[in-house]
C-alpha cells in the first residue's frame, strides 16, 4: 500500500473513501473474503482470535489491532462476520469487548447469519448511547465474495441505508435494502432454508433415479435440462458432488443452525413450517452421525446409506 500520505488518493484509502475508518472482526472462510474484497477500496483494520487469519490480512496490507476494544477505538465503522448472534453479543458486550471503546456514531454492521430478534435486541441497547447497529448477511459463499458478486441483504433504517451502501458496494454491487433493522437476517434464513432443502431434495431425487437404474451423471444432466434444474444441482451435483468433492467451506452444524432459527421464526409468526421442520430434523440426523463440523455436502453420504446407493463416489473424502 502508498504509504505517501501527501498524496490525496493515498490519504483517501487510509482513511476510507468516505473519510470513514473501518474496522473487520471476524477473518473466518465468508468474513475473511468479505473483508479482503473490502480492501480492495478501503485501509482496513482487522481482529480476529485466530491470529493465523490476522497475520494473513496483515500481510496483504490489513492493520492488526490486539483486541476487540483497540479496533472499536480506531474505527468508525465496524463489519462482523461470525458464528452466531451469542458471537455477536460477546464481541461487542463482552470483557474488553467492542462497547468499551464504541464511540458516539459509531456503525456496527453484522453481516453474520444471525437471530433477527437477537440483533434488534442489541440494537436497542446500542441506540442511547448513540450506535447504530444493522444487519447485512450475504449469500453467494466466498467466492462469491472474491469475485464481487455476492448478495448483501441489508436491515436498516432508510438513513442508515443510504449511509453504508455506498462501503458495502465496495463488497458487491449486490446490495439490497430488505427493510427495517433485521430483516436483512430475517431473508438470509429464508434463503438459508431454501437453499437447505433443495440440497436435501436433490439428494433425495438423485438417489431414486440411481437406484432405479440411472447413471448419476445421466441423471444430472437430464434433470438440469429440465423443471428439476435448481441451483444446487446446477452448479453443484455434477461439477463436486458427483466427483466426490464435498468441501464447501460451510458445516452440518451451520445449516442446521440456519434452519432451526428460520422455523423458530415461522412458530412465532404464525407460519407453518412443514417442510423447513422435516429439513432441520434431516441435518439433526447427518449431525448424530457425522458430527456438526462436518461438510454440508456430506448429508449426501447419509442419503446414499439410507438408500443403499452410490451417488457419491465411494473413494469420496468426507472430510476435505
Amino acid at each position: 500500500m502508498n504509504d505517501d500520505v501527501s498524496n490525496p488518493s493515498a490519504q483517501a484509502i487510509q482513511k476510507g473513501v468516505f473519510g470513514m475508518k473501518i474496522g473487520y472482526v471476524g477473518l473466518g472462510s465468508m468474513g475473511g473474503a468479505l473483508a479482503r474484497r473490502l480492501q480492495l477500496a478501503h485501509a482496513v483494520h482487522v481482529y480476529d482470535l485466530d491470529k493465523a487469519a490476522v497475520a494473513r490480512m496483515s500481510e496483504q496490507g490489513a492493520t492488526p489491532c490486539a483486541s476487540l476494544a483497540e479496533l472499536a477505538g480506531r474505527c468508525d465503522v465496524i463489519l462482523l462476520c461470525l458464528p452466531t448472534s451469542d458471537h455477536v453479543r460477546a464481541a461487542i458486550f463482552g470483557d474488553n469487548g467492542l462497547a468499551s471503546s464504541l464511540k458516539r456514531g459509531t456503525l456496527i454492521v453484522d453481516q453474520s447469519t444471525g437471530d433477527p430478534v437477537a440483533t434488534r435486541a442489541m440494537a436497542a441497547e446500542l441506540a442511547p448511547r448513540g450506535i447504530d447497529l444493522i444487519d447485512a448477511p450475504v449469500s453467494g459463499g466466498a467466492q462469491g465474495a472474491a469475485a464481487g458478486t455476492i448478495a448483501i441483504m441489508v436491515g436498516a433504517t432508510a438513513a442508515q441505508f443510504t449511509r453504508v451502501k455506498p462501503l458495502l458496494e465496495a463488497i458487491s454491487a449486490n446490495v439490497f435494502h430488505a427493510g427495517d433493522i433485521g430483516t436483512g437476517q430475517v431473508i438470509k434464513l429464508v434463503n438459508n432454508m431454501l437453499s437447505a432443502a433443495q440440497r436435501l431434495l436433490t439428494f433425495e431425487g438423485m438417489a431414486l433415479a440411481v437406484k432405479n437404474g440411472i447413471d448419476p451423471q445421466r441423471a444430472c444432466e437430464i434433470l438440469v435440462a429440465g423443471g428439476a434444474k435448481n441451483a444446487f444441482m446446477e452448479k453443484f451435483m455434477a461439477p463436486n458432488i458427483l466427483k466426490g468433492k464435498l468441501a464447501s467451506g460451510f458445516t452440518l452444524g451451520l445449516m442446521h443452525k440456519d434452519v432451526r432459527l428460520a422455523c423458530q421464526l415461522g412458530s412465532d409468526s404464525g407460519v407453518p413450517m412443514f417442510f423447513g421442520n422435516l429439513t432441520r430434523e434431516f441435518y439433526q440426523m447427518c449431525i448424530g452421525e457425522r458430527g456438526s463440523e462436518a461438510q454440508v455436502h456430506t448429508a449426501a453420504l447419509v442419503m446414499d446409506r439410507l438408500a443403499g446407493t452410490h451417488v457419491v463416489p465411494s473413494d469420496a473424502d468426507a472430510d476435505m
